[in-house]
């Protein structure tokens, strides 16, 4: 009788462990940050640099983004303009071929002037609302109160410690991208983020083949403070042409909302064509 009771107590605490085994372990809950690493919107003064150095202007640019995190995923995103516009417009995605950065959900439109961006794209508060299987965000105001467009950016090459030119950049060679000082950056008294800088190469193949990072999203992007950015040899291929640009960004408006950084910027991006020195492989370009 002792035995058989035994036997079945074992049999009970067996069965009982197996059941702890076979119970489904439960998913940890994720958040809105886990989907989205910042979003926000932001006016650019666009510009052409000649090879001779001088720029055009090529009329100003807005934007609305949020920026998708790794594996993230965000739906049902729209964005709510300020007054006298009052509209609310839908972002569409955008993939990324770039192994630099990651997708977006986007929106933007250009103007010929300043006045008629601000006609259409106003500086007040823009709100934003999307989901993720995180949580929702609901009207997340982003403003652009109080900025300004900061000094346009002058692209400056070097290789071997001298100054080359645009159309004859050696790709078996270090590219150092320089540009003068970004004098009107500032350190972010929020400590959420300091003004920015960027610098990106697109090849005939892939947007951004070289960028210097997002913020949040790569730990040595560049701010203010940055006075050059290296492309390492061997990157760019010889006998191609290149599009760049370098952007100085000031960020008036940065918060912290739904656990998410945010802001507002004001940029200046100078766009440049360059080409390496070398025989040009017909089959590089698709």
């Amino acid at each position: 009788m002792l035995i058989r009771s035994a036997t079945i107590a074992c049999l009970i605490l067996l069965s009982s462990s197996c059941a702890d085994n076979d119970a489904p372990t439960e998913e940890p809950e994720s958040s809105v940050a886990d989907h989205v690493t910042f979003y926000g919107v932001g006016k650019v003064a666009r510009y052409q640099q000649q090879l001779d150095s001088s720029l055009e202007y090529l009329g100003p640019l807005f934007f609305a983004e949020i920026f998708i995190a790794a594996d993230g995923e965000v739906s049902d995103a729209s964005v709510q303009f300020p007054p006298p516009a009052g509209m609310r417009q839908n972002l569409n995605y955008r993939y990324s071929e770039s192994e630099e950065i990651g997708d977006v959900m986007y929106l933007s439109g250009n103007a010929e002037s300043d006045a008629a961006l601000e006609a259409s794209f106003p500086s007040g508060p823009f709100e934003f609302t999307y989901s993720t299987p995180g949580g929702d965000v609901r009207d997340s105001v982003v403003s652009f109160a109080g900025g300004a467009f900061p000094t346009q950016p002058i692209i400056i090459f070097e290789q071997s410690d001298a100054t080359v030119p645009f159309d004859a950049v050696d790709s078996s060679k270090d590219l150092v991208i320089t540009w003068p000082p970004f004098s009107e950056g500032r350190a972010d008294e929020k400590k959420i983020l300091d003004d920015l800088i960027f610098v990106a190469i697109d090849s005939c193949n892939v947007e951004d083949i070289v960028h210097s990072g997002r913020p949040f999203e790569k730990d040595d992007f560049l701010t203010y403070r940055a006075s050059e950015y290296v492309v390492p040899a061997g990157i760019l291929e010889p006998g191609q042409t290149y599009s760049m640009y370098v952007e100085h960004a000031l960020l008036p408006h940065t918060q912290n909302d739904y656990g998410m950084p945010a802001f507002a910027t004001f940029a200046a991006s100078t766009y440049m064509d360059f080409s390496t020195s070398g025989l040009t492989d017909p089959a590089y370009c698709n």
